[in-house]
């Protein structure tokens, strides 16, 4: 007993006696394990050789390393992804004094869509290293934007189809003279940091016919790089691959989901106990871990964030909400060695919300209660924030940062959410805060051990969840996720609500203290969504926005220190670096992803025209350069010749809402995409061409001849030209739900 209760201080291997402490032992095997325990306890006691202060924890060791010279090295700066900087040459005395150094903006664009950039710039050797869209990686001289090399993995672009949020990327890993990068198309590649040529190629998806896609960072694990995937929108099972960094060799792969084959590993047979034996898993499972991951190097351990379900309803995976459906929504400890599960927490059990638990986590060493401990960090979709012991997975506080109707709170004892009855939409409709979009999703977090805070931006705005009609089963390479989910948008929507639950739509900047589980400070409110950010020993707070501004905020209180407009959404991070004594701010700018279908109000995207940048800004800068003015739209003819019977334009409807309103969004909506209520007439004499025929599919639109028929696209073309001519007649025409 009095072993367990020390636990967290022994070494880790500690951990794999833990089966034995549970059995009984005949006297020798008691003896040896007696004696091995006291080994354990004398190697724990004895300190290890250590260039660095005894009392100084592993993480600050590692974030001293992590910012050697000023570097950016790792994707969250330290190890534990802390995104804190020691740099102090920009601080609350100073930044009024930032300005515009340079910018670079000759990214790979193909066809007229400008996508968005969501990556954190790494640099080393006075270089920067990024991505853009279509998982294009760049080299760029970090003092001046100058660039040294390109490396376009030249993906299939109709892979954007599958791509349930845009081809975008979030960033390369660097280790030694290599650069690593996912694409869009399921590859992993190694590239030579000096010439951006490609040192190995691997492919990582388990069927290639299937919709994966990669869109997060690779993240580093010893000599390992660890890559996850997306797609459970499109009905795919997830898993989390390692690889040896110099090779290219598989080591490890952990599986989130069950299957309909055998169980690979007993963590699946142990997951596979909490689902429903009616799971159609032609579906996939989905818990496709396609953002965030992080790695404790003291004690091999890797911990990942796992995503939603496929189909999400669990009323539709043949269950209800009392099938966890392991290991979807959670937060699991993999031994980074082996990829065997050493602990999990299910932030949703019984997911059927969208609430992903792949929001960026951190890890930190907290004096908690009196006690120190080894922590992780998250605040994933569900509106929770979550303070665990990273060694044991023991939960430490749980507490609601954004507006949540679908629990009332969370059980300590147990760590599961209380359920309330807005959370069931089997029977009916329900406005359900937050939404699939989550009170915070992938924009990355800042811990400053300084302060104590957790600074990130929270996005407060509920949905209306719905059963969707099945009828025409899983499709795949289309959304299979058999819900449809609508914003709920102030004045539009307020007939929806229930019991009082205030419409939002709208961003907010908080400082959460993880001690005392609530907010310490706010911003201002702002468009969805708010970026990542960035924390200083300057004693600031930087993010970017959807308005175009990037802020600076005192870090203990949360006054806006400064504000620079640059015409460009910015909901990629911030990151800092120091080169020949002058420090530097950069962030990758442009609107992308879910946004891109509607551009929220506020967003620069409806002021100037959207294209990709990377800004960076210095003390005594200059003015920033704004975009050109968004166009003024040109109405174009309605087609004419077209069919108008009922049964054609009921036809059209569903097949646009299935296939085509993912991208296109709905009528009257703003969209970064091509509006297809407003088709050019040369464009809608090909129609068939690039729809079918994937004329355009270098550019991101694949064809559809698989899943739409000729009669079918008559029927779509006949649905939109009816449905311009209503609202010109000044009929009312109901917005449909694009999702």
């Amino acid at each position: 007993r009095w072993m367990w209760r020390w636990r967290r201080y022994l070494p880790n291997g500690f951990l794999r006696l833990e089966p034995l402490l549970s059995r009984r032992m005949d006297g020798p095997m008691r003896f040896q394990f007696v004696t091995l325990c006291l080994a354990l306890l004398v190697t724990a006691c004895t300190p290890a050789p250590s260039s660095s202060s005894p009392s100084r924890s592993p993480l600050v060791a590692d974030l001293d390393a992590g910012q050697a010279a000023g570097e950016w090295v790792f994707h969250g700066l330290s190890g534990g992804e802390q995104r804190y900087s020691a740099l102090d040459q920009i601080n609350t005395e100073t930044v009024d004094r930032l300005g515009f150094a340079f910018e670079y903006s000759d990214f790979v664009v193909r066809g007229r869509t400008h996508r968005g950039t969501q990556a954190t710039p790494l640099m080393q050797d006075g270089v920067l290293y990024f991505t853009g869209p279509w998982s294009v990686v760049y080299a760029v001289d970090a003092r001046t934007g100058e660039e040294l090399w390109v490396y376009d993995p030249e993906v299939d672009g109709s892979r954007a189809r599958v791509a349930c949020c845009d081809v975008v990327n979030r960033g390369v890993a660097l280790s030694g003279d290599r650069i690593l990068v996912g694409t869009i198309d399921g590859h992993l590649v190694a590239l030579d940091k000096v010439t951006g040529d490609a040192v190995w190629k691997i492919d990582t998806l388990i069927d290639r016919d299937a919709p994966y896609t990669i869109t997060g960072a690779p993240r580093l694990a010893g000599d390992l790089v660890v890559i996850g995937n997306g797609g459970a929108e499109m009905g795919v099972r997830g898993y989390v691959t390692a690889y040896r960094i110099d090779t290219g060799e598989q080591v490890w792969r952990f599986f989130t989901v069950p299957s309909a084959g055998p169980d690979e590993t007993p963590d699946i047979a142990f997951a596979r106990e909490t689902w429903s034996q009616d799971m159609p898993w032609e579906y996939g499972g989905g818990g496709t871990v396609w953002d965030s991951m992080v790695y404790d190097a003291a004690l091999g351990t890797i911990y990942v964030g796992v995503g939603n379900a496929s189909p999400r309803p669990a009323w539709k995976r043949g269950g209800d909400l009392t099938y966890d459906g392991l290991y979807l929504a959670s937060i699991v400890a993999l031994d980074a060695t082996t990829g065997r599960v050493r602990w999990h927490y299910q932030t949703a059990p019984g997911e059927s919300w969208d609430y992903t638990a792949t929001q960026h986590m951190i890890l930190a060493d907290l004096d908690w209660q009196g006690e120190p401990r080894q922590v992780i960090m998250q605040a994933p979709k569900n509106g929770f924030f979550y303070v665990l012991d990273r060694v044991t997975g023991e939960l430490l506080s749980a507490e609601p940062f954004a507006d949540v109707t679908w629990a009332s709170g969370v059980d300590m004892a147990t760590g599961r959410p209380v359920l309330t009855e807005q959370a069931d939409y089997s029977q009916e409709p329900k406005v359900i805060a937050p939404g699939p979009g989550g009170a915070h999703n992938w924009p990355p977090m800042s811990y400053n051990p300084d302060t104590g805070y957790v600074y990130f931006s929270i996005a407060e705005l509920s949905s209306r969840y719905s059963i969707a009609d099945d009828a025409e089963g899983y499709v795949q390479g289309t959304r299979n996720t058999l819900d449809r989910t609508t914003v709920a948008i102030p004045g539009q929507h307020d007939a929806l609500v229930e019991g009082g639950l205030p419409l939002k739509l709208q961003s907010r900047v908080i400082a959460w203290d993880p001690q005392n589980g609530r907010e310490s400070w706010s911003s201002d409110t702002q468009p969805l969504w708010g970026g990542g950010t960035l924390s200083t020993a300057g004693g600031l707070v930087f993010t970017g926005s959807a308005d175009g501004k990037l802020n600076a905020f005192d870090a203990a209180t949360g006054a806006l220190l400064k504000s620079i407009e640059t015409g460009t959404t910015m909901l990629a991070p911030p990151m800092t670096y120091e080169l020949d004594g002058d420090q530097y701010v950069a962030v990758l700018a442009s609107i992308g992803g879910v946004l891109l279908l509607s551009p929220p109000p506020g967003a620069a995207f409806h002021e100037y025209r959207n294209y990709e940048r990377l800004l960076v800004f210095k003390l005594d800068g200059g003015e920033t350069p704004l975009p050109d003015p968004t166009p003024e739209k040109v109405v174009n003819a309605i087609p004419e010749g077209l069919p108008t019977d009922p049964e054609t334009l009921t036809l059209g409807e569903t097949k646009y809402v299935r296939f085509c309103a993912q991208c296109h969004t709905s009528r009257g909506l703003t969209s970064g995409y091509p509006d297809l209520w407003n088709l050019a007439p040369a464009t809608d004499a090909m129609f068939d061409e690039i729809v079918l025929n994937g004329a355009m599919a270098y550019a991101g639109m694949a064809g559809f001849s698989d899943v739409l028929t000729p009669a079918d696209t008559l029927a779509i073309r006949a649905y939109l030209a009816v449905d311009r001519q209503k609202v010109l007649d000044g009929a009312e025409a109901e917005t449909i739900d694009a999702h």
